[in-house]
């Protein structure tokens, strides 16, 4: 999309600035590089004194606002932009040319005006905030109005060039050393980033489906040996029964069968023997 450097002149009769009665004394131009604000072609000077207001107007129109140009055919860049589109409006109307409103040039129309940023450097004052004050600019607008009345052309075109040059300088400046304020543009939103091509591994889909450790499952493999464990009611013949097999082999089990033996141990507590019999405590 084509930027372009763009401003205006105006000459007021009276104390201030009004775009809807100012004399329009010229339509200054130049394409631009808007990444870096290097220059892409010649200053353009359209001026009021060689030709009249009508024709500078009609030509600037033919050229950037023809119905059938697209609105991109032409982004302005420039420094409070607010007094050239209103200008634009009073002067199209004046000619008889087609129409345009301040909602087709505000809201329909991209442009890039700097007086935000400058207000911004200008720790957020709005006194104060203009291009000589952030650039190698040594004049202001304010002998515009003099040099007009007094015909000194040569100063008027002067300070136009002298003013787009400071404007590209600080652009430049401002596109060069951006990153130093630290200020990154961020991520897009998860729309946009791309699907994940590596499915998810198996083994967190199988961790709902195992809830018990192996060593959980362990423990539950043996509870039916620990169910086992005899009962105080049982009979000693049926704890000798009883008793969990051990992987070795005990004393009782390698004797025979008639030579197998209670130990003294087992019984001792239950039996009394003959030397206690009778005796209570």
């Amino acid at each position: 999309m084509p930027a372009y450097y763009f401003a205006m002149e105006g000459y007021n009769v009276g104390d201030k600035h009004d775009p809807a009665i100012d004399t329009l004394i010229t339509i200054q131009y130049q394409k631009i590089d808007l990444t870096s604000g290097e220059p892409l072609g010649e200053l353009t000077i359209l001026k009021e004194w060689e030709n009249s207001e009508k024709s500078i107007v009609t030509t600037f129109y033919n050229q950037f606002f023809k119905p059938e140009l697209p609105v991109t055919h032409f982004i302005p860049v420039g420094m409070s932009l607010d007094y050239e589109y209103e200008m634009l409006i009073s002067k199209f109307k004046k000619y008889n040319l087609p129409a345009i409103t301040s909602h087709q040039l505000y809201y329909q129309r991209p442009r890039f005006d700097l007086r935000p940023v400058i207000i911004l450097l200008n720790d957020g004052r709005f006194t104060g905030a203009r291009l000589d004050s952030f650039s190698p600019k040594k004049f202001d607008a304010s002998h515009m109005k003099k040099w007009y009345e007094n015909k000194e052309f040569k100063k008027i075109e002067h300070y136009i060039r002298e003013e787009t040059e400071a404007f590209l300088k600080l652009l430049q400046y401002l596109n060069k050393y951006k990153t130093r304020l630290g200020i990154t543009k961020k991520e897009g939103p998860a729309s946009q980033k791309p699907a994940q091509t590596t499915p998810p591994s198996r083994a967190e889909k199988a961790l709902p489906t195992h809830p018990k450790s192996q060593a959980t499952a362990m423990q539950t493999t043996k509870k039916p040996a620990y169910s086992r464990t005899p009962t105080p009611q049982k009979s000693s013949a049926q704890i000798l029964k009883a008793q969990p097999q051990s992987p070795k082999k005990s004393p009782a089990r390698t004797t025979s069968a008639g030579q197998r033996s209670v130990p003294l141990n087992q019984f001792r507590k239950h039996t009394p023997t003959k030397k206690n019999a009778g005796i209570r405590g």
